[in-house]
């Protein structure tokens, strides 16, 4: 941000003098507002929001989300360098038109789409270098819980689902308890009974119950009858 677009908003007459003095006392505060202004997740709100241990308790549950919330983010950052590349030809069509125009109201409004398109690939420049950062972040995540997965966890995001997916419900049921819906627990409740029977059949239970609470354990094998 330069202070060219602020002189740009004082050319509109939009404000009166008084805001426009405002703004320029204001002018070295607002260009760190322009640089420093959250575009995108920070690295907090990746790991505790995005990727909580209750929706996501499992590495692996944890590695396949990251991995398609960097494919978002690159799709995005791909499908932004063609917008960005449009915009700065129409930057160049523009300073062509304005040096042909005679015009001078036609050259005014052409100059006016000139400077707004410039400010706009200032933006999008901000939010290419912000999507860098969240695609790097995601795959720094993406190693670290790597780490603690089996080659068959990592070949294939369905080897373990079932086992993250379980683990989630339970989270869910012991959180909600005797609260939510009665459409919400049903839901609720029919995810986990589904999950659980499967992984019975698959013999699987044991490392779902892996990490909770001996009670939560004992309760889940009386319920479904497990010995």
């Amino acid at each position: 941000m330069q202070i060219t677009f602020l002189d740009a908003i004082n050319q509109s007459f939009l404000l009166s003098k008084q805001d426009i003095d405002s703004l320029e006392v204001l002018s070295g505060e607002l260009q760190e507002t322009f640089v420093k202004t959250q575009i995108h997740r920070t690295r907090t709100e990746m790991e505790v929001s995005v990727l909580n241990s209750t929706k996501f308790p499992t590495p692996s549950l944890k590695y396949w989300q990251a991995m398609r919330e960097q494919n978002v983010m690159f799709t995005e950052l791909v499908m932004l360098s063609y917008e960005y590349r449009k915009n700065q030809v129409e930057i160049k069509i523009l300073e062509q038109d304005i040096t042909k125009e005679r015009n001078d109201l036609k050259r005014e409004l052409l100059q006016i789409e000139l400077e707004k398109k410039i400010f706009m690939g200032k933006q999008q420049e901000r939010t290419a270098k912000a999507r860098i950062r969240e695609i790097k972040d995601w795959s720094d995540i993406k190693e670290r819980e790597a780490r603690q997965m089996s080659e068959e966890d990592l070949a294939e995001v369905d080897n373990s689902q079932l086992i993250g997916y379980t683990k989630r419900w339970i989270n869910q049921s012991i959180i909600m308890g005797c609260n939510g819906s009665p459409s919400e627990r049903q839901n609720l409740l029919g995810q986990l009974r589904s999950g659980v029977l499967v992984c019975i059949a698959k013999g699987v239970l044991n490392k779902v119950l892996e990490g909770f609470d001996p009670r939560i354990q004992e309760q889940i094998n009386v319920e479904y009858g497990v010995k």
